[in-house]
C-alpha cells in the first residue's frame, strides 16, 4: 500500500498511475486533487454546484485584483494565489499597504508579507 503525502504528486496523477500498475493506493485521483491544486477550481465548483462559499473574484493581472479588491470587496481581505503553496500562499490583508504587499508577493515575485 502506498500512502501518498505531499500534494504535488496527487496533483500531477502519481495515484492514477500506481493504480493502473496494480499498487493499491490511498490518496485521490488527479481529478479530485483538483480540489487541493486549485482553489480557483474549487470556488468555481462550489459555485456552480450552489455549495455555499466565501465570495470570491478569480483574476489574472495584477491590475484586475486591485480593481477587485476596490470594487468588490472591503477590508479585511483574503488573497490566495492559485495552484499549490504547501499549506503557504494565503494572505489576510487589513489594509490596503498590506493588500498591496499581497499583490507584489503574487504578481511581481516580491516578498510575501
Amino acid at each position: 500500500l502506498v500512502v501518498i503525502g505531499p500534494e504535488a504528486p496527487l496533483v500531477d496523477g502519481l495515484a492514477d498511475t500506481l493504480r493502473a500498475a496494480g499498487v493499491p493506493v490511498f490518496g485521490p485521483g488527479k481529478a479530485a486533487a483538483q480540489l487541493e491544486g486549485s482553489k480557483g477550481f474549487t470556488k468555481d465548483l462550489c459555485r456552480r454546484a450552489d455549495i455555499p462559499t466565501a465570495g470570491y473574484v478569480r483574476v489574472g493581472t495584477r491590475a484586475e485584483a486591485e480593481t477587485a479588491l476596490a470594487g468588490t470587496f472591503g477590508y479585511p481581505v483574503v488573497s490566495k494565489a492559485d495552484g499549490l503553496a504547501a499549506g503557504k500562499g494565503v494572505v489576510i490583508a487589513m489594509s490596503e499597504a498590506e493588500a498591496a504587499a499581497a499583490f507584489d508577493a503574487m504578481f511581481d515575485g516580491g516578498d510575501a508579507p
